[in-house]
Formats: structure tokens, C-alpha cells, sequence
């Protein structure tokens, strides 16, 4: 089997973790019952209904750890890019004067 290209490995595993972190959301949902819904739940849906509760959460859970992650990469790896120009702020910020006409009164 060949090796997944970094950027696709770097997807699953956060995708996986979200999953994870989905089944523990259902687990807690159902031990908790928060409004009964627990036991609406195992009475009346049964492992369809939590099937999709997980999937559908984990999904969720998935984009938003892979986004996450994503946003904490520190980009040490790469290297500078593009021209070695760099532009500068200006050390003091100055206010300009624009001419503007007079207004009439009347």
C-alpha cells in the first residue's frame, strides 16, 4: 500500500479524532438523558437513530477539529516565499492635509 500524501494522512487522523470525540457526545447524551431524550432515544429509534446521531455529530466534530487544527499549524516547515521584498509600515503614521472648498452660507 502506498503512503498517503501528508495533506490526506493530516485529514483522517483529525477526522478520526472528531469521530471519536462524536461517539463520546452520543455516549454523554445518552447516559445523561438531558430531557429525556436518551430514552425517547433507545425506546423508539434504537441503533438507526444513533447510528446517525453519531455520524451527523461526527461529521460536525470532524470539520471542526480539521479546522481547528488547520488554524494551529505554525508553518515552521516552509520556507520564505515569493521575492526577498518586504514591505514596511512607516515608522510614525502622519495625518495628510487636503485642500477642500469653501462652503457658502446662505
Amino acid at each position: 500500500m502506498a503512503r498517503l500524501p501528508v495533506a490526506v494522512r493530516f485529514m483522517l487522523v483529525h477526522g478520526i479524532v472528531g469521530f471519536g470525540l462524536a461517539a463520546l457526545f452520543v455516549g454523554a447524551v445518552l447516559w445523561a438523558d438531558p430531557g429525556g431524550g436518551g430514552t425517547l432515544i433507545l425506546r423508539h429509534g434504537g441503533v438507526p437513530v444513533i447510528a446517525l446521531l453519531w455520524f451527523f455529530s461526527g461529521l460536525t466534530f470532524g470539520s471542526v477539529q480539521i479546522g481547528a487544527a488547520v488554524m494551529l499549524l505554525d508553518g515552521r516547515d516552509e520556507g520564505p516565499r515569493g521575492g526577498g521584498r518586504r514591505m514596511r509600515a512607516p515608522q510614525m503614521l502622519l495625518p495628510a492635509r487636503a485642500a477642500a472648498p469653501a462652503r457658502r452660507r446662505g
